[in-house]
């Protein structure tokens, strides 16, 4: 997503990445739609969750996981759009999502999948 439009998300991930290492950092958690990140830092977890509907939870994609959200983020590995879109969270308000800012753009097949396949359950 572009920062014009998710300025909280992308700022936090990109605060996120610059710190994520082998001591701040790692995929922990195979789950049957995602491929989650656990993040050891002192940045904060976003303000507001921010969503669009111009970037759903589409294969591939990256979003931040938890209520509320952040800084820990997983990889969709199927399409997550009712799983983590508007109104998949919470019955009370039909309009939050987790917030979908990124895409996996090399990789993603033979990285990404291969590491769940590798990762136990």
């Amino acid at each position: 997503a572009p920062s014009s439009l998710q300025p909280h998300s992308i700022y936090t991930f990109l605060e996120v990445a610059r710190h994520f290492n082998d001591k701040k950092g790692a995929f922990h958690r195979r789950a049957g739609h995602v491929l989650q990140a656990k993040v050891h830092t002192n940045i904060p977890h976003l303000a507001f969750q921010e969503y669009s509907p111009q970037y759903p939870h589409k294969k591939g994609t990256v979003g931040y996981a938890g209520r509320p959200s952040g800084p820990a983020f997983y990889v969709s590995i199927q399409d997550n759009s009712r799983n983590h879109g508007p109104g998949s969270q919470q019955a009370a308000n039909p309009h939050e999502a987790d917030s979908c800012f990124g895409k996996v753009v090399k990789g993603f097949d033979d990285v990404v999948i291969q590491r769940v396949r590798e990762m136990p359950g």
